[in-house]
């Protein structure tokens, strides 16, 4: 974790650093996994003092160069530096726990899916199927076009191929958007 001290208005003494710098020690267990290497953590942390309203305001920003990167940024004002300062780290502390737990959920997650794809390929064998498949007529019997559209209501279906009785040929009839029926016959 690399640390840099910037002062607006203040000048940042050692000792502001050092107890800057002890305070954000407490923070080191949640970046341990993502601190992996020497600059992969970055943290400024900026000093202003207004002196209008005689406060110190405290920022923090904590930017990650790794992959999936991120920035966390917090800031605090009073009229004490040092509480600022406290307060300030209570702020990103919170936020990094909140930024492990979803780091964490999403590991899971991935882990979840991962299995799950493990387990439909090993319960499904590459069985190759043909693109079309050929299946028998629904109904051997022939019928008229009348009969055929009211078992097409009967049914509720969008279309019902059928043997028509009057010419022996295999027709379609199907229900259109406008609530009418067509009928496709063969030859036409």
């Amino acid at each position: 974790m690399r640390i840099e001290h910037v002062g607006k208005n203040i000048q940042v003494t050692d000792f502001i650093k050092d107890y800057t710098e002890h305070k954000l020690e407490r923070l080191k267990p949640y970046l341990k996994d993502i601190d992996t290497a020497e600059d992969s953590v970055e943290v400024r942390v900026t000093y202003d003092f207004e002196k209008h309203r005689h406060r110190n305001r405290v920022d923090i920003d904590i930017y990650f160069k790794t992959p999936g990167g991120g920035v966390i940024h917090a800031w605090e004002e009073s009229n004490d530096l040092y509480s600022a300062i406290d307060f300030v780290i209570d702020e990103v502390e919170r936020q990094l726990v909140r930024l492990k737990a979803r780091r964490k959920e999403e590991r899971r997650r991935l882990a979840k899916l991962k299995e799950l794809e493990k387990r439909t390929v090993a319960e499904e064998p590459s069985i190759e199927r043909p693109l079309i498949m050929e299946e028998p007529l629904p109904l051997e019997k022939p019928m008229t076009v009348d009969d055929a559209r009211l078992l097409l209501e009967e049914m509720g279906s969008f279309f019902l191929p059928f043997r028509n009785a009057e010419t022996g040929e295999i027709n379609v009839i199907y229900r259109k958007k406008a609530g009418n029926y067509g009928l496709i016959v063969p030859g036409t």
